[in-house]
């Protein structure tokens, strides 16, 4: 019997390789503010752009703070990572 992680990883399979990696269709991304602009950087380098960018999905959540919240930001990349 196949678990709920099994029958939605068997739905997203877009190729396997024998004795090798699955290739999955991701449906959605998840992205946050300290890696993400490095890859997308990258991606302008190259020309390439998103497939379908209203499946992407952004939110600031290493740079905004935990501690004195009603505080500006003092951090200037930080508080411009989370006002963008």
């Amino acid at each position: 019997m196949n678990t709920l992680f099994d029958k939605i990883w068997d739905f997203h399979v877009v190729t396997k390789v024998e004795d090798g990696p699955t290739q999955l269709y991701i449906d959605r991304l998840y992205c946050h503010e300290v890696t993400s602009p490095q890859a997308f950087a990258g991606m302008r380098e190259r020309g390439i752009t998103c497939f379908r960018p209203e499946k992407i999905y952004c939110m600031p959540d290493h740079n905004t703070p935990t501690h004195d919240q009603d505080k500006p930001i003092e951090d200037l990349v930080s508080k411009t990572q989370v006002d963008t």
